[in-house]
């Protein structure tokens, strides 16, 4: 057999697969399998916490209000209010006492997400599988199964049943950005927010070209059922927008009422949520723009731009967490750049495709509120819907010579073509079996970076942690005792952030001084361009960093901090911290972060007068 011949039948085998008439479901199939490995992941990181409000409070220890957990874990009410950390004030205080937020938390801290969709399934999974992890991560894959199949369908509905639709629906599948999502149990509501988006889109197709009526009332439920999910459903309106700029034919009046309906939907959405008493402020990886929206406009474009690099030539947005803050500007720069050089690229072609101009409409759209969130692609999937569209629709072009003729751009579009074919097939494959790897490396380090230890008497102990790397892993520590039948600790602290060096003084029989090494205890030691030690600094600075004077307080139950001097950002640079007792008290367990061995380990108090160094991430040898 020639090499023509070998060539024409794999190309008549890829052909006949992706028009296959039950590709939908074979494409829901290949989702089960490539998400099989997320059954062994167990619960992790925000599941955990989570898990600590669904449970009853005769399933938890008795002493775990004190965490700030609600007295009335596990009742329906409970759950669908407080599953996704609803901290008011109160509930900021008495997470702050105990050591689940650090003493340097703004007071002005809001964190309340309200998916009482999603909550009602976590719910229901705490009452009928509370000890089936496995079956937890089975549903989510479920949801993510049907994803698949109904994106396959719409596709096929939009662009017809050729290979082009097939194409997009394969790249969707394989997509890289979607292993983590689905494999997390917490972000069930996000992949359950794009099944009733996609919906939505569906029944507005019924309801605008078949003139069904039912279908505008199926579309505004499964639009309500999308926000109600997820605050990314909002994205589904990115499908309704761009229908009526693109497909729907008419005046620009007609279009307009043809979004209106879903426009009301969003704003009593929005109403009810509101004044449930949720919402994010003062939060660093999230922006409300309707609470604050000259911050929203300051970094929208340049959080989109980064979101469209993530999804179109696939550069991992998550990545520039780990930047070198001082390269951080330069990287950035480069991912925007090469998002709107593939974004021009597609432009031609989108002036003379009606297709590829509603794709290209949904994938910009759909980006907007997805910049709400610092850049991190578990939040692209409204966006892969629409740059797949477009990918696909762009290649189509290309193959049947519908593109314009210049050679120069014939040779531009083509090399564009092949480059992003190469990322999402081949390379997604890689990117995935990369994510399976990753994914249970990141999550074996985060429980390190929360393990300090299980001392039997630990009920009676307040454990205190000099340097904590990274706060956030440090608040999973009760919930992931409580998981694991361990003694949770009496409270558990944090004095200062560990991503730099520092000298820790006994000044008297009840202070410790500590001095950054560092312009500031915020700081990172330099390593290198790329380290997870940024990241780290990335996620201390989330809960907000406090703009101080020397001479500030702060009251945290049994110790006092005063901050002693700042550097030229205003940032505590020295800080002391008066105890109410002496160091020595039996009830302190003392720990330091070692980065030498990437463990806590017990902290040896220095005698009065005297000083101790703990090293920072610079003195880590892989």
């Amino acid at each position: 057999m020639t090499a023509n011949q070998t060539g024409n039948r794999r190309l008549n085998f890829a052909r006949n697969f992706l028009t296959h008439r039950h590709l939908p479901a074979l494409l829901a199939l290949g989702a089960l399998l490539v998400m099989l490995p997320a059954l062994k992941l167990g619960l992790v990181a925000d599941d955990l916490p989570q898990r600590v409000i669904a449970l009853r409070p005769d399933q938890l220890p008795p002493r775990v209000t004190e965490t700030g957990a609600p007295a009335d874990s596990g009742s329906l009410p409970t759950v669908l209010n407080d599953f996704f950390f609803n901290k008011d004030s109160r509930g900021v205080a008495t997470a702050k006492h105990y050591g689940m937020l650090p003493w340097w938390t703004t007071d002005d801290l809001k964190l309340g997400l309200w998916r009482p969709v999603t909550a009602f399934t976590h719910w229901l999974d705490y009452r009928l599988i509370p000890e089936s992890p496995t079956l937890m991560h089975a549903e989510n894959i479920a949801w993510f199964m049907a994803i698949v199949f109904l994106v396959t369908i719409i596709y096929r509905r939009l662009m017809g049943s050729g290979w082009p639709a097939g194409l997009a629906a394969l790249m969707f599948l394989l997509d890289g950005n979607t292993y983590f999502p689905v494999a997390f149990v917490a972000n069930r509501g996000f992949i359950m927010s794009l099944f009733f988006g996609l919906m939505c889109l569906y029944e507005h197709h019924q309801w605008r070209s078949a003139k069904s009526r039912s279908g505008l009332w199926l579309s505004l439920l499964f639009l309500a059922l999308a926000v109600f999910a997820n605050e990314g459903g909002a994205s589904s309106l990115a499908f309704i927008l761009a229908y009526a700029l693109v497909l729907e034919g008419g005046s620009w009046r007609r279009r307009a009422l043809t979004v209106l309906p879903a426009i009301m939907v969003i704003v009593l959405w929005r109403i009810i949520y509101t004044l449930a008493g949720s919402g994010i402020y003062h939060v660093g990886a999230y922006i409300d723009p309707s609470a604050e929206p000259l911050q929203f406009a300051r970094v929208v474009i340049p959080r989109a731009l980064i979101l469209l690099a993530g999804q179109l030539p696939f550069l991992p947005p998550d990545l520039l967490f780990a930047v070198n803050p001082s390269l951080l500007p330069k990287v950035t720069a480069f991912y925007c750049a090469l998002a709107v050089a593939v974004l021009l690229v597609f432009l031609p072609w989108v002036r003379r495709d009606k297709l590829a101009a509603f794709w290209f409409a949904v994938t910009v759209l759909a980006v907007i509120p997805a910049a709400t969130v610092m850049p991190i692609g578990k939040n692209l999937g409204f966006v892969a819907v629409g740059a797949y569209g477009l990918i696909a629709s762009f290649a189509a072009g290309l193959i049947t010579r519908r593109m314009p003729a210049a050679l120069g751009h014939r040779i531009l579009a083509w090399t564009a073509c092949a480059l992003l074919l190469l990322v999402h097939i081949p390379g997604a494959l890689a990117g995935r079996a990369l994510a399976v790897e990753g994914t249970a490396f990141a999550l074996k380090g985060l429980t390190r970076f929360s393990d300090v230890g299980n001392s039997p008497d630990a009920e009676s102990r307040d454990v205190i942690v000099i340097n904590a790397p990274c706060q956030l892993a440090l608040a999973y520590a009760p919930a992931n005792k409580i998981y694991h039948h361990q003694p949770l600790p009496k409270s558990l602290r944090t004095l200062v952030p560990g991503c730099t060096g520092f000298d820790v003084e006994r000044t008297d029989d009840q202070t410790l001084v500590i001095q950054s090494k560092a312009p500031n205890m915020f700081s990172c030691d330099e390593v290198g361009p790329i380290h997870f030690a940024y990241a780290f600094r990335t996620a201390n600075l989330l809960i907000g960093a406090p703009k101080c004077e020397a001479g500030d307080r702060y009251d945290v139950g049994s110790f006092t901090v005063e901050v002693l001097k700042v550097d030229a950002m205003d940032l505590p640079s020295r800080v002391g911290f008066r105890f109410d007792t002496s160091l020595d008290a039996p009830n302190f367990q003392w720990f330091q972060f070692d980065w030498p061995t990437l463990s806590y380990k017990p902290f040896k108090m220095p005698a009065i007068g005297q000083s101790v160094m703990l090293l920072g991430p610079a003195h880590w040898q892989p």
